[in-house]
């Protein structure tokens, strides 16, 4: 069997794919894609995946795309363990955190990275624009111009802090029927949340709703104790510092 993942070692995406493989056991190679460098832009990923985007995971030689996409995949064709539970109503709300997660929580997560994190890379006018010159999809580079000439004070920073308030609101509802998003068992639903929850972490902004969600940090420090969150997570982005907790605090408190 040959299993191939490309990857990058940030990607909340990847993460996700990484989570779920590590959960089930499964060997596969990783193949690094840097996407800081338009690594995702070269002729011969962009043959396997033409969207400009990782992961890609290649069984036999089979190419596929969209990481919630392959998690589902990867739990038919390994279905031991089980990373899906068995009462159909918790796997209604695995698949509903999953829904949630792929939109609109993956591009509120691509904000906030890119106006608190990466923007810095891109000093000059010039430099943008030869970012936004490569990016495919008109409304993802729409999105990314906005918070690259307005930092945290993009109004897309405001949505992003919105669709996140509503996740979290969702995730401290259900955690009240287990430990997990599916109950008792560590689900897809918990692989996919995990990157989106920690990049809030190192961004430094996760801390807005420690108050407001006291069965998400719960939920939190228990997915960072698991073994699969040292491989699959850990060290794999430095934390960042900046002001923007208050910015998001704000506007949780509908400034």
């Amino acid at each position: 069997m040959s299993l191939i993942l490309y990857e990058h070692s940030t990607s909340i995406c990847a993460v996700k794919v990484r989570l779920t493989l590590l959960e089930k056991g499964i060997d596969y190679e990783g193949r690094f894609v840097d996407l800081r460098r338009g690594g995702q832009f070269a002729p011969g990923y962009l043959k396997i995946n033409p969207g400009a985007v990782v992961p890609t995971l290649v069984h036999d030689g089979t190419a596929l795309r969209e990481s919630s996409v392959i998690q589902y995949y990867l739990e038919d064709a390994f279905p031991d363990p089980p990373l899906m539970p068995a009462d159909p109503l918790a796997r209604y709300r695995v698949r509903w955190h999953m829904k949630t997660i792929d939109d609109p929580i993956h591009p509120a997560g691509g904000v906030l990275t890119h106006a608190i994190a990466f923007r810095k890379d891109y000093p000059t006018a010039e430099a943008v624009e030869a970012r936004m010159a490569r990016i495919p999809d008109p409304r993802r580079r729409a999105r990314q111009r906005s918070v690259y000439e307005r930092g945290v004070d993009s109004p897309f920073v405001a949505e992003a802090v919105r669709d996140f308030d509503a996740l979290i609101g969702a995730m401290e509802r259900d955690l009240a029927e287990g430990p997990y998003l599916g109950g008792e068992g560590y689900s897809l639903a918990d692989a996919a949340a995990t990157p989106y929850l920690n990049r809030l972490h190192d961004l430094g902004v996760q801390a807005a709703w420690a108050g407001r969600a006291p069965r998400v940090m719960a939920w939190f420090a228990r997915v960072r104790s698991r073994p699969s969150f040292a491989r699959g997570i850990a060290d794999r982005m430095a934390p960042v510092e900046s002001d923007a907790a208050a910015r998001v605090r704000a506007l949780l408190d509908g400034g």
